[in-house]
């Protein structure tokens, strides 16, 4: 099987757009990480920030559940 090519990444000018793709990935980001410390025992935690439309708040993931939890709420 052969690659697809090269996958050009620039900003998406829509703004509707680039909030749903902004939630998609940002809940693909939480599920990686989530398997992540699950398979592998292993602590994983992040924020995001955006800075854009109506998710101009932090988002966070902790697992296990950790002080970062407890941080944003």
């Amino acid at each position: 099987m052969g690659r697809r090519g090269r996958v050009v990444l620039r900003r998406i000018e829509d703004r509707v757009r680039r909030g749903i793709c902004f939630r998609k990935r940002l809940a693909g980001l939480e599920k990686k990480a989530e398997e992540l410390a699950v398979l592998c025992d292993a602590h994983v935690g992040f924020v995001v920030l955006s800075c854009s439309g109506d998710d101009a708040n932090p988002h966070h993931f902790a697992a296990p559940a950790t002080h970062l939890e407890l941080l944003f709420h």
